[in-house]
């Protein structure tokens, strides 16, 4: 850029700032109805600009379109607000696409707005009439940092089974049907109706359909690439995919079907209970009750926060949409609502967690749903690494039920489990239970190198010890046993323990077999981030955008039990039968709930992905 042209758009931002800081000052001083409808011409001046194609722009957009969302929610002017936050995602995926061209990094800075907009823009669509916008706006900021990490693959042969070719055939007549709708009414630049409102966004999907189709008719698709990316996973898996977001009066639910199902593109509900103060407080009792050493307050601390996912998500969903039960639904939660058991809580007095009852999944977002359904799922090669013995100077302890769960889940494959130990040459038979050793996850990188992974089948003193992500590119199926560690401030520290802290900042170096399934029966290592929760960030999020299709974790600290060598035993042997893991681990799951296994354990774990 120029001198002049530089000056140029600094002088231009600063007027515009300017005209903010009065907006806001005589909002202090006459209330918000005094300011809004300017703030809504302040914007629609920039967005006028940037819809022209001036980008430099787009920070302006974003400023004044963040202030009118604001003044136009607090005054419940649905539509006006709804328009706003579409705007500011535009705004924020110009910003995103300029940066990218640089070679730059996203300002980090921008992420707790982006979160803020994503959960409060579903709830505003859907009180707007207008839902389409609020998938569109949560799909634009959501997973941004995973998203682009995934947008560098180009994916071979993303619809190539025949009913997904028939279905691809159907999505094109319906994406027709949307540009027709788009294209048959005179554009209006002052989008001042909800009709006007919908058309426009209907128009914006199609487009990007259309691209997106096209791409797919010649054998690939770039990931991250359009706003259809919610709707194409729904094509490729069959699956409705439902968003869910907490609010400040009550949550919502914007719901996206495939076509063919006989329902409209895009629906929404509310969700009366689910409130952003409610989840907060919920998750605040149960992570206080977790930490407990007395198993009854465990056990039912969980059930608590069951029932109140089951009386707040469930309930209100399946009144609206009872057709999702015994179906195929993807949960998209929103900000903290990620760290919920939304998988595994029942959905009525039955008792039966809503993964028995439905093929249920989570995703972080749309992008990483259409990503793990894109890729076949390769032949079964496995792999098993467990580590019984970290019990190092940071509390961590021995678990004796993790060499049989390791043996059990080999078994079904017919290999030999690697167990972990410091000690190379060691067996699980030869180590003194006990034995102090290891480093935390913090003191990892103060000692240098750490020691690779060594085992019962490697000989002492072996020259090369494996890395695990390269033993983790080589198969199919993963299944990881040991310690897990949450960073929720820096969730690229978090690790699992398996001999040494494998941070997943070090995993994210390398790549996965496309397709892989990937179990981490380890604690706490489904949750994410607590600093910026709506960026989904942490090892389900970060294992899909290396390219597994499936990863199953969980919330918080697991029981080391009989019953963990049940469950995860059963999963497998399922998936061994051609079960698709959402409904092995579902029907896994609902077998450990109907025997008896406590809820802390069956309770904890999610299925993400395909």
């Amino acid at each position: 850029m120029t001198g002049f042209a530089a000056h140029l758009r600094a002088a231009r931002y600063a007027k515009v700032a300017k005209e903010l800081r009065a907006l806001q000052v005589r909002r202090e001083q006459h209330g918000t109805a005094a300011a809004a409808d300017d703030a809504w011409r302040l914007m629609r001046r920039c967005t006028d600009k940037l819809g022209r194609g001036e980008d430099e722009y787009a920070p302006m957009v974003l400023d004044t379109a963040r202030v009118s969302f604001g003044m136009h929610a607090e005054l419940g002017r649905w539509f006006t607000a709804a328009t706003s936050s579409l705007w500011y995602s535009v705004a924020v995926r110009t910003l995103q696409s300029e940066f990218s061209t640089r070679e730059a990094t996203f300002p980090d800075e921008l992420y707790a707005d982006m979160q803020m907009m994503a959960e409060m823009a579903v709830d505003v669509a859907h009180r707007a009439g207008t839902p389409l916008v609020g998938y569109l706006v949560a799909e634009a900021l959501i997973g941004l940092r995973m998203g682009g990490r995934a947008s560098a693959r180009e994916m071979a042969d993303a619809l190539a089974a025949p009913d997904a070719a028939d279905r691809l055939r159907e999505f094109r007549q319906h994406s027709r049907e949307l540009r027709r709708r788009a294209t048959s009414k005179p554009a209006d630049p002052g989008i001042d109706s909800v009709a006007t409102l919908t058309t426009v966004v209907e128009g914006i999907v199609a487009e990007d359909l259309e691209e997106a189709l096209e791409r797919l008719e010649r054998g690939y698709l770039i990931a991250g690439s359009s706003s259809a990316c919610a709707v194409l996973a729904a094509v490729k898996t069959g699956r409705s995919v439902v968003y869910l977001a907490p609010g400040a009066v009550a949550g919502a639910a914007i719901r996206l079907n495939a076509p063919g199902t006989g329902r409209a593109l895009c629906e929404s509900t509310e969700l009366p209970g689910f409130r952003t103060d409610a989840v907060r407080n919920q998750l605040e009792t149960l992570w206080t009750k977790l930490g407990v050493p007395a198993r009854g307050i465990r056990d039912r601390a969980v059930r608590a926060a069951h029932a109140m996912v089951g009386d707040t998500v469930w309930k209100p969903l399946l009144a609206a949409w009872p057709d999702l039960m015994g179906s195929e639904v993807a949960l998209v939660p929103l900000g903290e609502s990620a760290r919920l058991p939304l998988w595994t809580a029942p959905v009525d007095d039955s008792g039966v967690p809503a993964c028995g009852l439905m093929d249920l999944t989570v995703a972080p977002s749309g992008n990483a749903l259409m990503l793990a359904s894109a890729w076949p799922r390769p032949v079964r090669e496995a792999l098993v690494v467990a580590d019984p013995w970290y019990d190092g100077p940071t509390g961590f302890g021995a678990m004796p039920f993790t060499v049989p769960e390791a043996r059990r889940v080999a078994a079904a494959y017919g290999v030999e489990p690697l167990i972990v130990s410091r000690e190379a040459g060691a067996t699980v038979e030869e180590r003194p239970a006990g034995q102090p050793g290891g480093v935390s996850p913090a003191a990892a990188s103060a000692e240098g190198p750490a020691e690779g992974l060594a085992g019962g089948a490697e000989p002492a003193g072996a020259a090369e010890p494996v890395e695990p992500a390269t033993l983790m590119a080589s198969a199919s199926v993963i299944h990881l046993i040991g310690h897990g560690v949450l960073e929720p401030i820096r969730p690229l520290d978090s690790a699992v323990l398996l001999g040494r802290p494998i941070p997943l900042s070090d995993l994210l170096r390398h790549d996965l077999r496309r397709g892989s399934t990937v179990v981490l029966s380890a604690c706490h290592l489904g949750g994410i981030g607590t600093h910026l929760p709506g960026e989904q960030l942490g090892f389900p999020a970060a294992l899909l955008a290396m390219g597994a299709s499936t990863v199953v974790a969980g919330l918080w600290a697991v029981p080391d039990s009989e019953e963990a060598v049940a469950l995860m035993g059963d999963f497998h042997e399922e998936l061994v039968r051609g079960t698709t893991p959402a409904q092995a681990f579902g029907r896994a799951v609902a077998r450990a709930a109907a025997d008896g296994a406590r809820p802390t354990l069956w309770g904890a774990f999610t299925h993400f992905g395909a």
